[in-house]
């Protein structure tokens, strides 16, 4: 698995969540600064590590819901 904070990992998941709605991709660009500012904050990359498992499973409910829709 990635690291937290990995630029292509976050780009990526920024690629696919604009692809998928437009207004979530600004609600992904708020929360990754909050949570990078709690990392620093806390010294940990927990809260990175919550961010990327929230917008994962984001984005695989939005692709099974819209999969779901094409049928």
């Amino acid at each position: 698995m990635a690291e937290p904070g990995d630029p292509l990992v976050e780009a990526a998941l920024r690629v696919t969540v604009s692809g998928l709605d437009l207004a979530a991709a600004e609600r992904f660009d708020r929360e990754l600064g909050a949570a990078r500012r709690e990392a620093e904050r806390t010294d940990s990359a927990e809260p990175l590590e919550f961010f990327l498992h929230r917008w994962r499973v984001f984005i695989a409910l939005r692709r099974n819901l819209d999969d779901a829709a094409e049928t």
